[in-house]
């Protein structure tokens, strides 16, 4: 597996801490929490360093494609990253499906609707762009906007889009993540890797949860050899523990 870092526990003034990222990581960042000038700034110099491999989060706190609202804006503040992705060799976008889950059924049976047009809509933009579009499993709400059948329901609707599974989203919604490696394979073109209690999205270390990382890499080694896996934690800024942690993860790949 090749990894990468994201820039979640790296807020603010912390973003130089990444600067020390091992040169065979990979880095995955938030461009809406900078401009596109401190982001430049910052992989350029990264390039400097040295590092292996780039993917972007989309917009997600103040963006929700779900939402009714000015869908042509909505469009323009997604395509705001696509110069970076080209800039600096891009292999992914990660979007989120939705963001507010609003309260009646009939309220989310339209998100769901408007989900799903326009992350075709928005896919197609992406396949004109040059950009590899990747939908991930979310766990807000409860329960969330889309169930295990209505998640994988997406990926039928849209034959070619990818697939960014979260695997402490999926320890919060019960999705059974084997099945969903054995149903989408190939089309799965990262993870984000955290573990929690079950409970509550808390971004933690791989070995501070309930996740069976050895069944995992079973999965991981049968249906999607070629994901990526980046590390993403939420108050963890010592490279040691993302250089550990990997470690440990190879370790059980190579056991299986």
């Amino acid at each position: 597996m090749r990894y990468s870092i994201s820039a979640c526990s790296f807020y603010k003034s912390l973003l130089r801490k990444l600067l020390e990222i091992p040169e065979d990581f990979g880095v995955e960042i938030f461009t809406e929490f900078g401009s596109d000038d401190l982001w430049n700034r910052f992989l350029c110099e990264l390039s400097a360093h040295g590092f292996h491999g780039f993917s972007i989060h989309a917009p997600f706190a103040f963006v929700d494609i779900a939402a009714d609202c000015d869908e042509e804006k909505l469009f323009d503040t997604l395509r705001r990253p696509f110069d970076l992705y080209h800039r600096y060799h891009g292999e992914f976008y990660v979007l989120h499906p939705y963001g507010r889950v609003p309260g009646s059924a009939q309220e989310q049976d339209d998100c769901r609707k408007r989900s799903l047009d326009r992350l075709a809509k928005f896919h197609e933009i992406c396949k004109q762009n040059g950009v590899r579009l990747g939908a991930e499993n979310l766990c807000t709400g409860a329960p969330p906007l889309f169930d295990q059948e209505q998640f994988l329901q997406i990926f039928k609707e849209i034959p070619d889009l990818s697939c960014v599974i979260d695997i402490g989203h999926a320890l919060v919604t019960k999705l059974d993540i084997a099945e969903v490696q054995r149903q989408l394979g190939s089309r799965i073109c990262a993870y984000h890797l955290h573990n929690n209690n079950g409970l509550s999205d808390q971004h933690e270390r791989l070995r501070s949860g309930i996740m069976d990382w050895k069944a995992f890499a079973e999965n991981y080694k049968k249906y999607t050899p070629e994901a990526i896996g980046v590390l993403e934690y939420l108050a963890y800024t010592d490279m040691k523990t993302y250089v550990d942690d990997r470690a440990f993860l190879d370790d059980l790949l190579k056991q299986s």
